[in-house]
């Protein structure tokens, strides 16, 4: 029997390191990911929040939360840089939790749960088996099945989140380009506009 609690606190330890790591707030220049939110102390003592563009490990490439235009920083430069719990579009504009959680579905969170599910109850199974003679292997396969489902619903709830995230960035990247466009068209109207009456205007001349 203490054998068997030893197990079930072994599985239940993995689980916890899980999420205690997902959470780590350990970050160097190098692991600097594009897409991440970043504060970056400047070692002439200027400080800059944005998204992570592209990272070749030796420059930073971010877009500024303060000019929201693309900037780029030599690793030479930078004295330190953190992770924000910021969410960014493209153009260094916040997403707020609550836009996230209204486009977030739940697809990949049940996927997971029940993929983790499946697989924790069959690595349960395996577990509790040479333990036949003292408890039923069932206890394990539903715990494993417990342990297994937590754990990748995690995970399945993260990938929602980060297609949610996507697709707002889409969205807004979309509307930006199409709102470029009718300033686009709108400049050039009103270059046609000029021309016009420029030519209206000469034609005036001739005739007096």
């Amino acid at each position: 029997m203490r054998n068997i609690y030893t197990t079930t606190s072994m599985l239940l330890s993995v689980v916890i390191l899980f999420f205690s790591c997902s959470s780590t707030s350990t970050f160097t220049v190098r692991e600097a990911e594009p897409n991440q939110a970043v504060k970056i102390f400047l070692k002439d003592g200027k400080k800059d929040t944005g998204i992570v563009l592209n990272n070749d490990f030796t420059t930073l490439v971010y877009v500024s939360e303060n000019t929201h235009e693309k900037q780029t920083v030599n690793y030479e430069d930078i004295m330190r840089i953190e992770k924000m719990d910021i969410v960014y579009d493209y153009q260094a504009y916040q997403i707020s939790k609550a836009e996230i959680n209204k486009v977030k579905s739940n697809r990949s969170t049940w996927g997971y749960a029940i993929g983790g599910a499946v697989i924790g109850a069959a690595a349960g199974l395996a577990v509790g088996l040479p333990f036949w003679d003292e408890v039923s292997p069932l206890i394990f396969s539903g715990t494993g099945a417990v342990l297994g489902s937590m754990f990748f619903a995690f995970r399945g709830q993260n990938k929602d989140k980060d297609n949610a995230i996507e697709q707002i960035r889409y969205i807004r990247m979309s509307e930006s380009d199409l709102q470029n466009q009718v300033e686009e068209e709108k400049k050039k109207l009103e270059e046609i506009e000029q021309e016009k009456k420029k030519m209206q205007d000469q034609l005036k001349s001739k005739d007096n």
